[in-house]
């Protein structure tokens, strides 16, 4: 619906007005809007309502209305045109660099492992340069006495782990097995290592404002808002059990809670420690979007709370002979999936920011720190498909054949 600057109607629009002409097509009759300036529902002192517009005869039926129990007196409702999953939008967290990421990617098993395996392969190439004479297939022994100190097979060692490359002289072939298998480890460890790493850095890392609407009762210092006077509003304060109660008292306790327009509730979430639910979803998903045209980034979180579903049929006054006709055409618009259609179609592509939300679902999966039994698995399948992948392991001199 689009008001003029004198507040009267110049056009209407959404999915309700589609189902409206459709229906005024199908019974053949014509159809005007009522130009009012009040937005209010009920009828307030000195402030009569749309209800009160309806009761008096001055409309015939009052669209997309949600059932309270006050209501049901003196209002007839018609089959609900619309089943709406209520959602929610929170601010998107902030993220935040994590020191312990760097160790994140791995188990603690994994750490040890690794602690006690480099002394161990520093000893092993030492003591095998240093003993080289008593290897067969040693035939230089003029070179024995060139022997490495023990600083020279730490740097190849902890050289190839960081995956800077290394130099050793060997002439034999005990030290190159050695030598070789430490790079296939190293060559495994350094490639799992990397590629966790990136995804614990690149991934949002902050927690979300709230995990699920539930969480409001045991977050006072988070606040729920909606537009005042519409359909998720009238239905939380008329509520009077279960957790709809609870969301009315969060409501009336909270003065800034009732929003006057969609945008001001936008504004309150972007400052953080807000929550807002509209009983359209289309308001939502048109929020985000004027949001990241205006902005540029993502700022709004949409989180599908499916606390209750709201049911909006269409309001007539008691006893009204056209309530029957619209019964059955609203049973034959959602058969057909016209409903459905043109949801979809006045709906805001927010596409943009819906996606980029969807990332912390894999966090999940990446969380999960790698293990020994990950790392054994990895490098059995890099040896399985050796033969195509050949790593390319460079050592000082050649191997003297018989």
């Amino acid at each position: 619906m689009i008001r003029n600057a004198s507040g009267h109607i110049v056009k209407l629009d959404g999915s309700a007005t589609e189902m409206l002409k459709w229906l005024s097509q199908f019974y053949n009759f014509t159809y005007s809007a009522f130009q009012t300036n009040t937005t209010v529902i009920e009828s307030k002192p000195n402030q009569p309502g749309l209800i009160s517009h309806l009761l008096q005869g001055d409309i015939d039926i009052l669209i997309s209305i949600a059932v309270t129990r006050s209501r049901m007196p003196f209002l007839d409702f018609s089959h609900p045109a619309l089943y709406i999953p209520i959602s929610y939008l929170i601010p998107v967290p902030d993220s935040f660099v994590k020191v312990e990421a760097v160790v994140k990617p791995f188990q603690p098993e994994v750490w040890l492992a690794l602690t006690l395996a480099i002394p161990c392969v520093v000893l092993a190439l030492s003591l095998l340069y240093r003993n080289a004479n008593i290897f067969p297939g040693f035939r230089n022994p003029s070179r024995v006495n060139k022997k490495p100190r023990w600083g020279h097979t730490s740097f190849y060692v902890l050289g190839t782990l960081l995956n800077q490359g290394g130099y050793l002289y060997a002439k034999f072939s005990s030290f190159y097995w050695v030598g070789g298998a430490w790079c296939i480890v190293t060559f495994v460890i350094v490639n799992a290592y990397n590629s966790t790493l990136i995804s614990h850095v690149t991934l949002p890392n902050a927690p979300p404002l709230i995990k699920s609407i539930y969480d409001l009762r045991n977050r006072p210092d988070v606040r729920f808002v909606t537009e005042r006077n519409l359909n998720v509003d009238a239905v939380l304060l008329s509520a009077d059990t279960g957790f709809l109660k609870f969301l009315g008292d969060r409501l009336r306790e909270y003065p800034q809670s009732r929003c006057n327009s969609t945008r001001e509730c936008v504004e309150m979430v972007k400052s953080g420690s807000h929550v807002y639910s509209s009983g359209i979803t289309s308001f939502l998903y048109r929020a985000m979007k004027e949001d990241y045209d205006a902005t540029g980034q993502c700022n709004l979180q949409l989180k599908s709370g499916n606390y209750f579903f709201l049911q909006v049929p269409w309001a007539f006054p008691k006893q009204s002979q056209h309530m029957k006709y619209f019964n059955r055409g609203i049973m034959q618009m959602r058969e057909a999936g016209l409903v459905d259609f043109w949801i979809r179609r006045f709906q805001a592509d927010a596409r943009k920011c819906l996606l980029k939300q969807h990332t912390p679902r894999m966090k999940k999966q990446i969380d999960k720190q790698l293990g020994l039994d990950n790392l054994i698995d990895s490098q059995s399948n890099r040896l399985l498909i050796s033969d195509s992948m050949k790593a390319k392991i460079s050592f000082s001199g050649s191997l003297d054949q018989q």
